[in-house]
């Protein structure tokens, strides 16, 4: 029996030790690209985007001070930047446009047109991100870093496909609006009004909720299959992107100028950053707190795939189908269609069913898979009300005076730590009893079966059952124990989930426990198959 419980603590202490590997992982790799000079990017025989530059421009912009639509600080900066991007050589329009509503707000679009000789007849490119700032705030994230990068980043594009004689085959605009905090006044007239919106163009919309942290594709067009499995792999890295957070964000009432443009059937991408959410909207959302990472991802992201769109006329087909995609670890992202989440879910069941079929029909197993379904429903439970308990209590002592904080990330892995811990004690003793072999053929029985049904009912979200699903049935086929199984599955799994969690602890920050603990709880859940007790005999026979 202690060589039993010390199989299992290690194995446990093991899968954990991963997974906090991999949120190291995580936190190294989506820290955003080292930011390059203006030396760098000037002596760059191709040229690259410099977080330096965009720097410079943003200080010549933007006043250490709010200027919301309608302001005389706003009416300074809109003349700077139309000042600015004429000294670039782009050629400016500004939209003006009377809005009536409780007050009366006059609001001027900026938008720059690269000038060409050519004649392009291609869908337009559309870099789009506002300039106005809330009431309460500098707006240095909020969108001056977006102003700054797509500046920047436009005037790189142009100057490097000049220098390596690759020209543009898509007229390209640069669109500033205006009013996007007061309700997203600016795209709405300029795609009421102005004539561009009529050619339906491709738009990369750039905004922010906070001063730090990676740049997230988190949002497309619908129909976005042929788009993704064009262009995704063209992000640059890390690669922070997924069809879930696209299913997740059409349900919240947040809304960008994205959403404007979708409704008029442009098509394109979203792009924002997340993390410094404490600072959203605040006082300090100033140049001087803006994390330089972020600026340089931003203007990265910007060049990188407006370069790879804006020398090609090659027009994309119509697709009505989405893609499922998701990112690994920031390096790549993998791509397919979303009809065939179903078809695959039910295939890794089929095959998890066939191959752990002996365990599934004895007797153990029967118990194995009423106890793991109950362990499910108690943990779910229990993780709900630690969550709520913490987050409440939290507020309560005054460690949480608003929902996001600076030292938020802190919390929220105290609140995993006390999640992981009561799920793995609850877990340990509800299934003390069964052996290993049948934790394993009901945890991967009862994991496929949710796969189904979540391809069934939000399909985007299916990866992060599917994978691991599919991973258990390669395991199960495998001569392995079912500690080493469970270590590599639970591993296996943790590379997609830990940074979905990793991004849905900052979003939601520590006040929102009544989400995260049983998030939480789902990732250590395949380490129940470790918790069972084998006989010396199946132990030996699987090893």
């Amino acid at each position: 029996m202690k060589l039993r419980m010390s199989v299992r603590v290690r194995s446990v202490a093991i899968s954990i030790a991963g997974l906090l590997a991999i949120e190291l992982l995580v936190c190294w790799l989506y820290r955003g690209p080292q930011p390059i000079p203006d030396e760098q990017g000037a002596a760059a025989d191709a040229m690259i985007f410099s977080a330096e530059r965009a720097a410079s421009i943003h200080e010549e912009l933007f006043p250490p001070k709010p200027h919301p639509a309608g302001s005389i600080e706003n009416q300074l900066v809109r003349d700077r930047l139309v000042g600015l991007l004429r000294n670039m050589g782009w050629q400016v329009e500004v939209q003006t446009a009377v809005i009536e509503s409780d007050a009366k707000v006059v609001i001027h679009n900026v938008l720059a047109s690269h000038p060409t000789k050519a004649k392009l007849e291609a869908r337009p490119l559309v870099l789009a991100t506002h300039y106005d700032s809330c009431r309460t705030g500098p707006g240095a994230g909020d969108a001056g870093a977006c102003v700054a990068a797509v500046m920047e980043a436009a005037t790189t594009l142009v100057e490097g496909t000049a220098k390596t004689r690759s020209p543009l085959k898509r007229p390209l605009y640069l669109l500033f609006t205006d009013g996007e905090e007061l309700g997203l006044l600016g795209a709405q007239q300029f795609v009421k009004r102005h004539p561009l919106s009529a050619r339906k163009p491709i738009v990369m919309n750039f905004d922010a909720r906070g001063t730090s942290g990676p740049v997230m594709m988190y949002e497309t067009h619908a129909g976005n299959r042929a788009a993704i499995e064009a262009w995704s792999n063209e992000l640059a890295r890390p690669r922070i992107t997924g069809s879930l957070f696209t299913a997740v964000y059409r349900t919240m009432p947040n809304s960008t100028d994205f959403t404007v443009f979708q409704k008029a059937g442009w098509q394109g991408f979203n792009f924002a950053i997340g993390d410094g959410a404490h600072r959203y909207h605040q006082p300090d959302d100033t140049l001087a707190n803006l994390d330089r990472r972020s600026l340089q991802h931003f203007g990265q992201q910007a060049l990188n795939l407006a370069r790879r769109i804006a020398t090609t006329d090659v027009e994309l087909p119509q697709t009505t189908d989405d893609a499922a995609f998701f990112d690994v670890l920031g390096f790549f992202v993998v791509h397919y269609p979303l009809s065939w989440c179903l078809p695959l879910s039910i295939a890794a069941c089929v095959l998890l069913c066939v191959i752990n079929r002996r365990t599934l029909l004895t007797k153990d197993g029967h118990r194995a898979r009423m106890l793991f379904a109950v362990t499910i429903l108690v943990v779910l439970i229990v993780s709900v009300g630690i969550g709520w308990f913490l987050s409440r209590l939290m507020q309560d002592v005054g460690m949480l005076p608003r929902n996001l904080v600076w030292y938020g990330h802190a919390l929220s892995v105290a609140l995993w730590l006390v999640s992981t811990a009561s799920t793995l004690g609850i877990a340990s003793w509800f299934l003390r009893r069964c052996s290993a072999e049948a934790l394993w053929s009901a945890l991967w029985l009862w994991g496929s079966l949710a796969g189904i049904s979540v391809a069934m009912v939000a399909p985007e979200f299916s990866p992060l059952f599917l994978w691991p699903a599919m991973l258990a049935t390669g395991l199960s086929m495998t001569r392995w124990c079912i500690t080493i199984r469970t270590i590599v599955v639970t591993i296996g799994g943790a590379v997609l989930l830990v940074p979905v969690l990793h991004l849905l602890s900052i979003a939601l920050g520590p006040a929102a426990g009544v989400l995260l603990c049983p998030a939480f709880a789902l990732a250590v859940m395949p380490l129940y198959s470790a918790l069972g007790l084998p006989a010396v005999k199946s132990s030996s026979a699987h090893a």
